[in-house]
């Protein structure tokens, strides 16, 4: 090989020539010194890459990997509770991954990371925390799947730190639902205590008002209403009745010729025995001086004693009817008229007892309008008060409603713990390794070898480039 270079290109300057001369013609030793030269370069680079590669194959002990798989169920649920009378509580837990910008997953992984999840799984082993080392977890994409690798000295050691890590994960996440069941707790608490304040209020203002108002509950209310509207009735039943009794007494009244004074006069005179005893008598005096006067003529000598006899027991019947009657304006002729008995007596008394029928049914129906009276305007100064008491009533319905459905929500929201950090299930147990985990090992002999492989291309390259290169440029 000669050093000498070809004769430089017009236009091109010294330095162009220079780097083109080393690049095309390269040095001027000969075949076997560069060949010796190459070798040199060769060895080299594989003592720099195999040194390396050959300590940590000799040096680095075995380990062993365990492998398990978490799942995080991605369902929500709910409870709900009917109360009656009340209202409704409920409390519902959304699925997890119903958030885009939230990834239960990716939460998990960090959590199953950090250092006071390491620490304790550490603290399990009596290990320090870089003996523990780090776990790889992997996140299976569009699945709840969480893949995890941790390593160990030995088969024994990797499938304990597995287990430990595991425990310690699900302590932690027991621990983070345990705080935040006490931080809602004690919110709830707080707001149930105003709950309950203001329902004992809006119980103290009703019962108050109550103690006051003459109406107490609003069924009282409506019961006065329909007592009411129950009297109005009555009363137009017995208005009806009055009107009937009334048409009956004038067909009596008529048939009778009597009015209403007589026909009292005639009761009470029929009704005393010591005046029917001197009507019998006087009808008996009177019936022998008929007799007499008629056979014996008017000077017979017992008439005279009997006139006597008629004057006396007349005047003893005016006396009696009088008393009896409490009229003194009647007449002997009209007191044996009204007291004595005859055919018309049924029709008589019928009168008299639909009379003293219809004087009660008047006296009733007065008095069923002035209870009506006294309800209406009970009811007009009550509306008042029930419309304020319905309104009490109302503001404790709603107090009762809300603080009770707050303390069912509270206690069956308390039944859900996996809101927030949802529950975790192990799909495939830690693994116990039975052969060691020669991956690293194996990596570094392939990059070893491709890393020979490529030295030993471009040092060819670099032995052929001289007779490639001239034949480009010639043809150039």
């Amino acid at each position: 090989m000669t050093s000498a270079a070809g004769p430089s290109e017009p236009g091109s300057t010294p330095g162009t020539g220079l780097i083109r001369r080393l690049v095309v013609e390269g040095s001027s030793l000969p075949p076997r010194a560069r060949a010796r030269l190459y070798l040199i370069i060769f060895g080299t680079i594989l003592l720099l890459v195999w040194g390396p590669i050959s300590l940590m194959l000799a040096l680095k002990p075995d380990t062993y990997t365990s492998e398990w798989t978490l799942i995080l169920p991605g369902t929500g649920n709910g409870l709900a509770l009917n109360l009656d009378s009340i209202g409704q509580a409920a409390a519902n837990s959304a699925s997890p991954y119903t958030n885009s910008s939230v990834d239960p997953v990716v939460n998990y992984k960090a959590i199953a990371q950090s250092s006071s999840v390491l620490a304790q799984a550490a603290r399990a082993l009596d290990m320090t925390l870089t003996e523990f080392g780090q776990p790889k977890i992997k996140l299976v994409d569009q699945t709840a799947l969480m893949e995890f690798r941790i390593t160990g000295r030995t088969s024994e050691q990797a499938y304990q730190k597995a287990i430990a890590l595991n425990q310690a994960l699900k302590h932690r996440l027991d621990q983070l639902r345990d705080d935040e069941a006490e931080q809602q707790a004690a919110a709830s608490l707080a707001m149930l205590e105003q709950f309950n304040s203001k329902l004992e209020q809006a119980q103290q203002q009703k019962l108050s008002y109550q103690i006051n108002a003459d109406i107490i509950s609003l069924n009282q209310f409506e019961e006065l209403i329909e007592t009411l509207e129950a009297r109005k009735q009555h009363q137009q039943t017995m208005a009806k009745r009055q009107q009937a009794l009334l048409q009956r007494i004038e067909t009596l009244k008529t048939g009778l010729a009597v009015s209403e004074s007589e026909l009292a006069y005639a009761l009470a005179l029929r009704s005393d025995s010591a005046f029917q005893q001197m009507v019998s008598q006087h009808a008996a005096v009177h019936t022998q001086i008929s007799t007499i006067d008629g056979v014996w003529g008017h000077n017979h000598p017992q008439l005279n004693q009997l006139n006597v006899a008629h004057d006396t027991v007349e005047a003893e019947l005016i006396r009696r009817g009088r008393y009896v009657t409490q009229n003194e304006r009647l007449t002997a002729r009209q007191l044996v008229q009204l007291g004595t008995h005859s055919e018309h007596d049924h029709a008589l008394i019928e009168l008299l007892e639909l009379t003293a029928e219809r004087d009660g049914l008047v006296a009733e129906i007065r008095m069923e309008a002035e209870q009506i009276d006294q309800l209406q305007r009970r009811i007009e100064t009550g509306a008042a008060q029930a419309i304020r008491l319905e309104d009490l009533n109302r503001k404790q319905q709603v107090s009762t409603a809300v603080f009770s459905t707050a303390l069912a929500k509270q206690d069956i929201g308390n039944a859900d713990r996996f809101s927030s950090y949802p529950l975790v299930q192990m799909l495939t147990a830690p693994s116990q390794p039975e052969t060691p985990d020669r991956m690293m090992k194996t990596l570094a002999l392939l990059g070893g070898i491709a890393a020979t492989l490529g030295t030993a291309f471009g040092l060819g390259l670099l032995w052929i480039r001289k007779s490639w290169l001239r034949k480009v440029l010639k043809n150039a």
